[in-house]
C-alpha cells in the first residue's frame, strides 16, 4: 500500500470515530420531532432516542473497521463495550445517569491502564502500541504516560462536572465538541514531547533510502 493511500485510510478511519458522536448530537437536536411511516408513528425521546442512536452507529462503526481494515482495536471494542452497557442501562432504566457516567469511567480506566501498564511492564502503553521504529529514551515515554493519564484523568472529571452542573442541552453539546478539543490539545502535547524524536527517525529513514540509491 503506498503513502497516500495508507495516509487516506488513516484519515478516514479517524473521521470515523467521531461518527457515532456526531449522530448523536443530530438525533438529540430532533427532541419532540415526530416521523411518520404509514401509519406508525415515532417521536424522538431526547436523550433516549440519541443514546439509541448512539449505540447502534457504535455498532456500526465496529463492523465497518472490520470489514475495511481487518481488525479492530481493543480500544475502540472497549468504547463499544462503554457505549452498548452504559446506554443499555439508560435507555433500559431510563435514567441519563448511566450515559452521563460512560465517558468518566471509560477515561479513568484508561488512565488506570497506563499507570498499571508503565509500573508493572516497565513500558509507556502507547510503546508497545505504537509502530516499533519509534525509538525514544525512557524518559520520553514516562512523560507520555504522565502526559495521556493526566489528560484521560482530566477529561473524564470536567465530563462530570458539565454533566452534573450544567443542563442537558449543554452536556449533550460539551459531549461532542470536548471530544474534538480534547483530542486536538493531546495531539499537541504528545508531539510536542515526541516531535525530535520521530524527526530523527524520519532523517535516519531518508539517510538510508539516500545510501540505497
Amino acid at each position: 500500500m503506498n503513502t497516500e493511500s495508507y495516509g487516506t485510510r488513516a484519515n478516514m478511519k479517524q473521521l470515523l470515530e467521531f461518527l457515532p458522536l456526531i449522530i448523536f448530537f443530530i438525533v438529540y437536536q430532533m427532541s419532540g420531532t415526530t416521523l411518520s411511516v404509514g401509519d406508525s408513528e415515532y417521536t424522538f425521546d431526547g436523550i433516549y432516542t440519541a443514546t439509541i442512536a448512539l449505540i447502534l452507529t457504535t455498532i456500526l462503526q465496529v463492523i465497518i473497521v472490520k470489514l475495511v481494515w481487518g481488525s479492530v482495536e481493543k480500544r475502540l471494542l472497549g468504547v463499544a463495550g462503554a457505549v452498548i452497557i452504559f446506554g443499555g442501562a439508560t435507555v433500559l432504566l431510563k435514567d441519563p445517569v448511566f450515559i452521563f457516567w460512560k465517558p468518566t469511567v471509560f477515561n479513568w480506566a484508561l488512565a488506570g491502564v497506563s499507570v498499571v501498564w508503565h509500573v508493572m511492564r516497565g513500558k509507556c502503553l502507547f510503546e508497545d502500541l505504537l509502530p516499533d521504529e519509534i525509538e525514544m529514551p525512557k524518559h520520553i515515554w514516562k512523560r507520555v504516560t504522565v502526559a495521556s493519564t493526566l489528560h484521560f484523568f482530566i477529561v473524564g472529571a470536567v465530563n462530570l462536572y458539565v454533566a452534573y452542573n450544567f443542563s442537558m442541552d449543554a452536556w449533550v453539546s460539551f459531549k461532542l465538541w470536548s471530544a474534538v478539543l480534547f483530542t486536538l490539545i493531546w495531539a499537541v502535547v504528545i508531539g510536542v514531547i515526541m516531535g525530535p524524536y520521530l524527526k530523527e527517525t524520519d532523517s535516519s529513514d531518508d539517510n538510508e533510502t539516500t545510501k540505497t540509491f
